[in-house]
């Protein structure tokens, strides 16, 4: 079985276990994302990996991120669980997969902002209120940088995409013209 679909069926589990309610689900969320800022700190993450490395010291690491998060005991045993059965090297995936099923559940849609440089935080707000009233659903959004697209921005949401970017414009600019 993939890894994507293991870490889905854990989000799955998880969600239900939080009574399926979308405020203490958003609570989990923030805790599981803080607990997977362990794997940005590279000796963490050494350790979080590593075959060799003792299932009670990546819980005792777990455990300290969630305890800082004020996490349920309930939270601790699902983590625990999750390292007991070997499947640390999803926490990631899961942390994810989680996210999707709660914006799922709140009709929340992930956009994907990319543009040639990074813009300011009001002209990302700006954009994202703009793709809402569009849309008609709550939009979160998240910038990445590439500068190969030159000027403009693609904004990605699920399987749509706008593309307003300088780059495209050229290319069907130099298409037309050897026409």
């Amino acid at each position: 079985m993939s890894a994507t679909r293991i870490a889905n069926r854990y989000a799955k589990a998880l969600y239900r276990l939080t009574g399926e309610d979308s405020n203490e689900a958003r609570l989990v969320l923030e805790q599981i994302q803080l607990a997977r800022a362990l794997f940005d700190i590279e000796l963490a993450a050494k350790i979080l990996l590593s075959p060799v490395m003792p299932k009670s010291l990546k819980k005792k690491l777990f455990d300290a991120a969630l305890s800082a998060a004020k996490a349920q005991p309930e939270l601790h045993a699902f983590v625990g669980e999750l390292v007991n059965a070997g499947r640390v090297q999803l926490f990631p995936l899961f942390v994810d997969s989680f996210a999707q099923i709660l914006n799922l559940a709140t009709g929340v849609v992930n956009a994907d902002v990319v543009t040639a440089v990074a813009i300011d935080p009001t002209a990302l707000m700006a954009l994202t209120a703009s793709l809402e009233k569009i849309l008609g659903t709550k939009i979160h959004t998240s910038q990445h940088v590439d500068p190969e697209l030159l000027g403009g921005f693609v904004v990605r949401l699920g399987n749509r995409m706008i593309d307003m970017s300088v780059k495209t414009k050229l290319d069907a600019l130099s298409k037309s013209a050897a026409l």
